[in-house]
C-alpha cells in the first residue's frame, strides 16, 4: 500500500458471480473520487525529510499527509454470450484488497467457466525514490523509480473456486546511486542495485459461507531478481479475505502476511536482511446514496507494518478514506 497506490483508491469488487463477464452488452464503466489522510514512517519514503539524521541503522520519522484523487475505469463487452471484454482501468478486485494498478486488458469466459484475463500495466507516472536512500547528515536527492508489468489471471477455473493470478514486472531507475556515501567498494556497491525484474503468484479459492458472505484464503510467492544479489529476495505470504454483501451493505476486510528474504549480504549493515510484513484493509460501500442507484459512498483504511532485522527498513503505513462513485 503505497502513496501514489492510496491517492487513487476507490471502489469495492461484487464477488457475486453472473451470467457472462457483465450484466449487459456494451460500454460500462465509472468516475470515483476519494478523500482522507494518508501516513507513512519509512526512511525509503521522499515524503520524509530530506536529511537523514542520527546514525544509519535507526527507523524513519512520520509524515502525515491529505490525499485526494479521482479514479476511473472502462470496459467494452461483447459476444453472443458476452464472453468476451476489452477493459481499461483499476481491477475493483484488486481496490478491494487493498492494491492500485492500472491495466490494459482483454478478457473472455471460456466454455468451461474458466475466466482467463490478459492485461498490461504501463508506468504512467514514475515514483519518487531516493537516489541513495543510505545517504545521512546531508540531503538527499530523488529519482525516478519506472517499470512495466505483464498480467495473466485464470478465475472460476472449469467452474471451480480457484483462481491463479500470475505476473511479470520490470524495473527501473533513471540514476541509481544506492550505497554511493558509505564508503563500499565497487563490488559491494554492486549489490545494491535495484533495478531488475519480478515475478509474482498467486494462488486462491473462494468459500461461500452463506448468502452473500464467504471468505477467499490464498497463498502468494514473489521472487524479485535485481541486479545486486543484496537486493534479489524471495517473498512467501498469505491472505485471508472475508466477504459480505447484505442488502446496501458490501464489506471486504482481508489480512494477509509475508516472509521475505534476501539473497545475499546488505554491505551497508553487514547482514543479510529478513522482513516479515503484516497488513489490514477494510473497504465498505453502501450502495444507491440519496437513493440514486449508481451512486455509492465508499470508505478505505489500511494499516501495513514490516518488521526488519535491520532497523533502517522498519516501516509502518496507514490510510482512512471516504469518497464517492458513479456507474454507468
Amino acid at each position: 500500500m503505497n502513496k501514489n497506490g492510496i491517492i487513487t483508491c476507490l471502489a469495492l469488487l461484487p464477488f457475486c458471480a453472473s451470467a457472462g463477464l457483465a450484466e449487459r452488452g456494451g460500454l460500462s464503466g465509472e468516475i470515483s473520487v476519494l478523500g482522507g489522510v494518508a501516513s507513512t514512517d519509512s526512511n525509503l519514503s521522499t515524503n520524509a525529510s530530506e536529511t537523514k539524521s542520527g546514525t544509519l541503522n535507526s527507523e524513519g520519522n512520520r509524515e502525515t499527509d491529505a490525499i485526494f484523487g479521482p479514479l476511473g475505469s472502462l470496459k467494452f463487452t461483447f459476444g453472443q454470450n458476452l464472453d468476451k471484454q476489452i477493459f481499461a482501468g483499476t481491477s475493483r478486485e484488486d481496490i478491494a484488497i487493498g492494491i492500485v494498478a492500472l491495466e490494459v486488458g482483454y478478457k473472455q469466459e471460456l466454455a468451461s467457466g474458466t475466466q482467463v484475463s490478459l492485461s498490461y500495466l504501463p508506468t504512467l507516472l514514475a515514483e519518487d525514490v531516493w537516489a541513495d536512500p543510505f545517504l545521512t547528515g546531508s540531503p538527499r536527492t530523488e529519482t525516478e523509480k519506472t517499470g512495466n508489468a505483464y498480467r495473466l489471471q485464470f478465475s472460476r477455473i472449469s467452474g471451480s473456486p480457484f483462481a491463479l493470478d500470475m505476473a511479470y514486472a520490470q524495473t527501473e531507475f533513471d540514476n541509481e546511486q544506492s550505497g554511493s556515501s558509505l564508503g563500499l567498494t565497487s563490488q559491494q556497491q554492486e549489490t545494491l542495485d535495484r533495478e531488475g525484474d519480478s515475478f509474482y503468484t498467486k494462488l486462491s479459492y473462494r468459500q461461500f459461507l452463506g448468502a452473500g458472505l464467504g471468505v477467499t484464503p490464498a497463498f502468494v510467492y514473489l521472487k524479485h531478481d535485481a541486479d545486486g544479489d543484496a537486493m534479489s529476495h524471495q517473498t512467501y505470504g498469505g491472505e485471508l479475505t472475508y466477504f459480505s454483501f447484505l442488502g446496501r451493505n458490501k464489506i471486504v476486510l482481508t489480512g494477509s502476511f509475508n516472509y521475505r528474504g534476501y539473497d545475499a549480504v546488505n554491505p551497508a549493515f553487514g547482514i543479510e536482511r529478513t522482513d516479515r510484513e503484516y497488513s489490514a484493509f477494510l473497504a465498505y460501500e453502501y450502495a444507491h446514496l440519496f437513493e440514486i442507484h449508481p451512486l455509492s459512498l465508499v470508505s478505505l483504511a489500511g494499516y501495513s507494518h514490516i518488521d526488519s532485522n535491520i532497523d533502517f527498513y522498519n516501516e509502518s503505513q496507514y490510510l482512512l478514506s471516504l469518497g464517492v462513485t458513479y456507474r454507468f
